[in-house]
């Protein structure tokens, strides 16, 4: 089937590559390293004869971040040796380029027609390939594989969604998963599913997230100076909508409305995951006879009492969490949903609320629910009630706070696990 779907690729480009072209021009990079896309990658050469080229694929900045720890231990250990890393987005190629500056090569993944792979092979020649999160591509994978270069999954997750698209095609994906060398999963229900589909035991481990090792804690003065730059009174009490999606902040402003009647001093920062939104959402507040303020215009401005703030700014929502008493996570109320990381409030001591919509963080959700640091809410009267019943009791947030720094620590290892086996990859 594989030399199908080769030949579909060969006869398709004809079609598709024009179109690509024509969009490259609308994009930040693509354009500008348009070579990529076609396998005709610029690096630099391998300063030792001997070192090894290690090639990372990480789809996008989520992706990046992640790896970000992994890349950075080996080049501590193997300065010797030269790492690449490719992307498929804008905002993957910014981050690899802010984040891992010094690593030998940035650039986008090529598209996956024989010619187009096999060229970059050659360009890259690689001694291991690891694929971080998704991304499957047949055409690539079969031809590392004829290669004879080891591929790793690293950091992967199977979602139920994929997973049917798997099993409907299931002789062909489970070959594709059998040419990995080894696939590290993120939790041990991503393990059983691809078992399912007749991937090799000895090809599975369960690695861990190695989100949890880039995860910081700010120190009660930073947290304070936090507050003051936001301008939020000391004694103001603090929840956080992040990461929403459309649909989830009516909800949420409806639930801060009521709660509002029965705490006087509690805010709201609502940080919808798309920005371009906060205008349509500047709206419903305004409609709805709230005050409240933009983060961007705090900047010029810090005077003025509110009890929302809008966070229409880039980069802060981690440094909001440290500074709220407990957190809800978006794209998980409505359907199709599928969650964002609900580590991050964790990560700084926050119990968190989430819908039931968490496909792609389902084993975290399990977790946190399991420990008592997070709660499954369906609508706006469980958001409501969760967020009193916290809020009303101090010192069980107090207790959440030092048993969601056990959680994060118990979890932590991944990207360690990682290193050790690539470095035994490369021994082999």
């Amino acid at each position: 089937m594989i030399f199908f779907y080769h030949l579909f690729s060969a006869f398709a480009i004809f079609i598709f590559v024009p179109y690509f072209v024509i969009y490259s021009f609308f994009s930040r990079n693509k354009w500008r390293r348009l070579n990529d896309h076609f396998g005709f990658v610029s690096l630099k050469k391998p300063a030792e004869p001997s070192s090894k080229t290690i090639w990372f694929q990480a789809l996008s900045m989520g992706e990046v971040v992640g790896v970000t720890p992994t890349i950075r231990l080996l080049k501590k250990n193997r300065p010797q040796d030269r790492i690449v890393v490719s992307v498929t987005t804008d905002s993957g190629f910014e981050a690899a380029k802010r984040k891992l500056s010094d690593i030998d090569g940035v650039f986008f993944f090529p598209l996956d027609c024989f010619m187009f792979t096999w060229a970059a092979i050659k360009k890259i020649n690689p001694n291991l390939f690891v694929l971080v999160e998704t991304g499957f591509w047949p055409g690539l994978i079969h031809l590392l594989s004829i290669k004879g270069i080891p591929i790793l999954l690293f950091n992967g997750r199977i979602s139920s969604s994929s997973m049917r698209k798997y099993k409907a095609f299931g002789s062909f994906f489970s070959k594709q998963f059998n040419r990995f060398t080894m696939l590290c999963m993120q939790n041990p229900h991503s393990k059983n599913k691809l078992e399912s589909l007749g991937v090799e035991n000895s090809r599975l481990m369960v690695v861990g997230d190695p989100k949890f090792d880039i995860l910081s804690n700010p120190s009660n003065e930073r947290r304070t100076k936090t507050r003051q730059k936001l301008c939020i009174a000391p004694l103001s009490m603090v929840w956080v909508a992040g990461s929403t999606h459309q649909g989830e902040d009516e909800i949420i402003l409806e639930v801060h409305g009521r709660l509002r009647e029965q705490i006087g001093n509690l805010i709201l920062i609502l940080a919808p995951r798309r920005l371009e939104r906060c205008a349509h959402i500047a709206k419903i507040i305004t409609a709805k006879g709230m005050s409240f303020v933009r983060r961007s215009d705090q900047r010029n401005n810090s005077s003025g009492r509110f009890t929302i703030l809008l966070l229409d700014t880039m980069g802060e929502l981690a440094e909001v969490y440290s500074i709220c008493d407990l957190a809800f996570v978006g794209r998980s109320l409505l359907p199709p949903g599928g969650g964002h990381n609900l580590i991050e409030p964790i990560a700084q001591g926050k119990p968190v609320l989430f819908g039931p919509f968490v496909e792609n963080n389902q084993h975290n959700a399990d977790e946190l629910v399991k420990s008592g640091l997070g709660i499954r809410v369906n609508n706006a009267e469980e958001i409501e009630k969760s967020v009193r019943n916290w809020l009303s009791d101090k010192s069980e947030l107090a207790k959440l706070e030092g048993k969601a720094k056990g959680f994060i620590l118990h979890h932590q290892g991944a990207s360690q696990r990682m290193v050790s086996l690539i470095e035994t990859q490369l021994k082999n």
